[in-house]
């Protein structure tokens, strides 16, 4: 199965007024930021997004690079990204204002440079000190430019837009990213500032969809963030009229309903009209996704 092209699957794959099981996908190459989201809205799978570039894996930090490389390895091909900004700003991945819980270092991060970070090492989700190190935003996408994977960033406290911006055009990774948004402003400004690029937007319920629909940004490059709860299904009917992909963050709540009472409910959701599953399992609703394609 890994031989078939994800944008395939995608594209032949999903209609969604069909309650059918969902798909997942096994590879893609997605030849620019429209296709994605055009293909994600005519796909019947359901693709994982892995939550702070992975979390939960023994031996693989979250946001470290070599997470990324290892999850691309198991076929998970969106990572949603933390990235900061350090004293002598440059933007680096990390999710905490602080170092002590995912890096061997103590500290805020606004007091630090790249180079004081870097004398540390991160651990994992379980606190096991690893030999990977909290890496640079642009060695990121540099990793992610000749790959199929796309990147989620998620602007961190005091980050500079334009900066993060500037470094997705230097590496010419436009049509791999992503830019987090939480509220209408943000949107907006993140919109005008780069308006080639995806952003994830904040659509929580019909108001906040409204809210998105009154501004300039075209509904073909929004991917629409649902929360971390179920909303209701005429939200996510209207999403797929709209051709908006929808996301839904099992991050949390739903990651552990999943895990209590199993992994199928993954594929429960995706029926709902959900394009994008934002998890800290990510290998998990992975392979429960993938049951459905290959049976």
């Amino acid at each position: 199965m890994k031989n078939i092209s994800f944008l395939f699957i995608l594209i032949t794959a999903f209609i969604f007024s069909c309650k059918d099981a969902p798909d997942v996908s096994i590879d893609h190459t997605i030849a620019d930021s429209h296709q994605l989201i055009s293909a994600l809205m005519e796909d019947k799978a359901a693709v994982v997004s892995a939550h702070r570039g992975g979390s939960g894996i023994k031996g693989y930090p979250e946001n470290a690079l070599e997470t990324l490389a290892y999850l691309y390895g198991q076929d998970i091909k969106i990572f949603e990204i933390d990235v900061i900004q350090t004293k002598d700003q440059q933007v680096m991945l990390l999710h905490d204002d602080f170092l002590e819980r995912t890096t061997t270092g103590n500290g805020k991060i606004k007091d630090l440079t790249a180079e004081d970070l870097l004398k540390y090492n991160l651990k994992d989700d379980f606190g096991r000190v690893t030999e990977y190190k909290i890496p640079f935003l642009k060695d990121v996408l540099k990793w992610a430019k000749n790959k199929d994977a796309y990147l989620m960033i998620d602007f961190k406290r005091n980050v500079d837009y334009d900066k993060v911006i500037n470094l997705v055009r230097e590496y010419g990774v436009e049509n791999q990213s992503i830019l987090i948004s939480y509220n209408v402003e943000q949107a907006k400004k993140l919109h005008q500032l780069a308006p080639e690029i995806n952003l994830s937007v904040s659509a929580r319920n019909m108001q906040e969809l409204d809210w998105l629909l009154k501004t300039k940004i075209p509904t073909t490059k929004m991917i629409a963030f649902t929360g971390t709860r179920l909303s209701k299904d005429t939200l996510y009917e209207r999403l797929n009229q709209l051709k908006i992909p929808a996301i839904l963050g099992t991050l949390g709540n739903l990651d552990k309903r999943a895990a209590a009472r199993g992994d199928h409910l993954y594929k429960d959701w995706a029926v709902l009209g959900i394009q994008i599953i934002a998890t800290d399992r990510p290998i998990d609703a992975y392979n429960a996704l993938k049951e459905t394609h290959e049976d």
